[in-house]
């Protein structure tokens, strides 16, 4: 269990961790310890958050370094399949031809532009940020990825190979009622820490899955490990969003 944890961070983080032995059996619970990554980027995120409220920094250097933390700790791994995904589905094809698309290693224009969008709505969002909302805001980066592998672990898939199927299909029973244990004690404390802003980063965060869930099984037939990325990001950003609209709203 051990090296599935160091495994974890190793796939999932450019977090610094002693080296694991990689085999079929520390991949096997590999997937139940992406919600502690998330963990150690939220808990690095509300200590950036609090030393830029005690600099009393000002909106721009707040919203860029916040929305830059999340993706450098992360090693870029699941904004990769965000930006593959964009290209995927903005190519008008079906499931097949979208598959190919995620394979390919080149960059389009909809990568692109997805991108750009992604991070002027990160920065914007996380400008608003200040430490009374930082605890909720920093606990959607456990519920995003306790989601994200509960979802890789229930959903179709939509390859019978590749990354995602090795990690998910030796421990999917187990693994999914910890992963819906996981989700469940985040939203949980996400909305007992956050009150109303706390309930619409949850209520974001659900309504985001079954989004990825009719996504993934209209347009590809199934997850895989680009779709998983993709979801991540998006919930991500949607949960933090719904929280600071909430946090205007009680203030406003």
């Amino acid at each position: 269990m051990f090296d599935s944890l160091l495994m974890a961070f190793s796939l999932y983080s450019r977090i610094p961790v002693p080296q694991a032995e990689w085999n079929d059996r520390s991949m096997k619970y590999c997937i139940c310890f992406l919600p502690l990554v998330g963990v150690v980027i939220g808990a690095v995120q509300y200590g950036l958050l609090s030393f830029l409220d005690i600099l009393n920094a000002g909106p721009v250097l707040r919203g860029t370094l916040l929305a830059f933390l999340p993706v450098f700790l992360s090693g870029g791994i699941h904004m990769d399949g965000f930006l593959d995904t964009c290209d995927a589905i903005h190519s008008w094809k079906g499931p097949e031809e979208r598959l190919r698309i995620l394979k390919d290693p080149h960059v389009g224009a909809f990568a692109v532009i997805g991108g750009l969008l992604y991070f002027l709505l990160a920065a914007g969002i996380w400008s608003e940020a200040d430490i009374a909302s930082a605890l909720p805001l920093s606990l959607g980066f456990v519920l995003s990825r306790a989601l994200s592998a509960l979802a890789a672990l229930l959903f179709p898939k939509a390859k019978k190979d590749g990354m995602l199927r090795r990690e998910t299909d030796p421990a999917a029973k187990g693994a999914a009622m910890a992963m819906a244990a996981a989700a469940l004690a985040a939203a949980a404390a996400m909305v007992l820490t956050g009150g109303l802003p706390g309930v619409c980063g949850a209520t974001a965060s659900a309504a985001v899955l079954l989004f990825y869930y009719r996504t993934a099984t209209r347009m590809f037939g199934g997850t895989t490990g680009d779709l998983a990325g993709w979801f991540l990001q998006l919930c991500e950003l949607t949960a933090a969003g719904a929280i600071i609209l909430g946090s205007l709203v009680m203030t406003g």
